[in-house]
């Protein structure tokens, strides 16, 4: 069966429009538009049954009949012009028919682009994708359809549609299409009877660094553990189980200048609650969800952050990100090393000369060394219990009292340094407890360093 004999027993069944007519044969030909492949399919056969119509020949009769289909039918004016002007009758009382695959939604791209563009007022972006969910109706009536014809060589709905809303868009915003990162999707939910359209505005990642000057507070925000977040007299009806954090410190600013509906902060880890991070600072990325605004000042930002929480953190280095980079960071966090300075008291009083010579001892039990920590109980409730193998690079020490001593520890990421001081009742092996004979407690502890 030729393509025009298809396109004749489509139409002696059914009504559709030129572009779904063009869809149906989309993957045949290239260089075209649906509509403009279907228009001229239907030209084409008009041209021809028009010829054989003329040339008299034997098939005179079938050219009336297919010029009759493609006037009645299809509603073609150039059939409908060629039977007038041959003086051939016609049934010219035809009842207009929306297209039975797409019920005209494809005549009218251009109103739901408007949609679109009222609901993209006051956001900024660069490029934008259209996407779409189709009623099951639809995706139904269509696989029904292709099925009926045997059509192979077709384009989906879907596609269509998408390509044809994101040209108007796209003409209309001066903003071009990009399918790999947009910075904005445009997703319609279609029926036959209805549409809504949902934005999703790509987040922002910005990088940078920050250092904590106080004690007491995490990095992230906590829900209170008694009410999870709801509000409870345990935590004065906050919902929170901490004051503030380095996040919510570091937050608003950003939130207020991108107009995003929220924000996450990742870490290169973390730090306890009660130590301070120093140096250059732990590396961060802030993913900044829903932002209406996309081009910031980062230094101005980052001054205004500095300012009002001077002397409780400071963020740094401040640059665009990825969320590869979110990525990047998570999974290379155990892989760095960090340095740490812990203030030690003892339960026992030692000479210099002692604790030197205990120094000098823990310097060849741990360094370079692998050590096993099973899951802290300080953090059992909520990490798995499990042993994990860390490696300690170097330690440094300094005598300050007889029972007050500094350490330096330079020890992969991830490694639980207090528990390397007190043995945590010998979940960590070797401690510092274990090879001095008696234990010894950290008091303060600070990151100096993250490579």
């Amino acid at each position: 069966m030729t393509i025009f004999e298809k396109v004749l027993e489509i139409y002696q069944e059914y009504y559709i429009c030129l572009h779904c007519l063009g869809r149906m044969f989309s993957l045949l030909g290239t260089d075209t538009t649906n509509y403009d492949r279907g228009k001229s399919l239907l030209l084409t056969m008009a041209m021809e049954n028009h010829r054989v119509y003329l040339s008299r020949h034997e098939n005179h009769e079938e050219a009336i009949a297919n010029l009759k289909i493609l006037a009645e039918k299809a509603m073609f004016a150039p059939a409908q012009s060629v039977l007038n002007r041959e003086g051939i009758e016609y049934n010219t009382l035809i009842i207009s028919e929306k297209c039975y695959l797409c019920e005209d939604i494809f005549s009218n791209i251009s109103s739901y682009a408007k949609i679109a563009i009222q609901n993209l007022n006051n956001l900024e972006f660069k490029d934008i994708l259209v996407g779409n969910a189709l009623n099951s109706q639809i995706v139904n009536r269509e696989d029904t359809f292709k099925a009926q014809f045997n059509l192979l060589n077709s384009e989906s709905f879907k596609n269509h549609f998408n390509r044809e809303v994101g040209k108007e868009l796209s003409n209309n915003l001066k903003k071009p299409s990009e399918f790999a990162n947009p910075d904005i999707t445009v997703i319609y939910t279609l029926s036959f009877t209805s549409s809504e359209v949902t934005l999703i505005l790509r987040s922002i990642f910005i990088k940078g660094r920050y250092n904590k000057f106080i004690r007491g507070i995490p990095q992230t925000h906590w829900d209170c553990r008694a009410c999870r977040g709801k509000g409870c007299e345990s935590c004065n009806f906050t919902g929170k189980q901490y004051k503030t954090s380095v996040e919510e410190l570091v937050s608003p600013e950003f939130i207020k200048e991108t107009k995003a509906e929220g924000l996450k902060f990742h870490g290169a880890g973390r730090e306890d609650i009660d130590v301070k991070m120093l140096g250059k600072g732990r590396p961060f990325v802030l993913e900044l969800r829903n932002p209406k605004v996309r081009t910031l000042n980062l230094e101005k930002i980052q001054k205004k952050v500095n300012k009002k929480n001077k002397k409780k953190i400071k963020i740094s280095d401040l640059v665009y990100s990825s969320k590869e980079q979110v990525k990047n960071l998570k999974f290379n966090a155990e892989n760095t090393k960090k340095v740490y300075r812990a203030l030690t008291s003892s339960m026992e009083n030692v000479t210099k000369e002692k604790f030197e010579a205990l120094l000098h001892k823990l310097k060849i039990v741990f360094e370079n060394q692998k050590i096993q920590q099973r899951t802290p109980k300080r953090v059992s409730h909520r990490r798995a219990d499990k042993i994990r193998e860390k490696k300690i690079f170097q330690i440094d020490g300094k005598f300050i009292k007889p029972n007050v001593f500094e350490f330096i520890v330079e020890a992969q990421g991830g490694t639980y340094i207090k528990e390397i001081i007190h043995g945590d009742n010998g979940r960590t092996t070797p401690s510092f407890t274990e090879i001095f004979g008696f234990p010894i407690e950290c008091k303060k502890l600070d990151v100096l360093k993250i490579y």
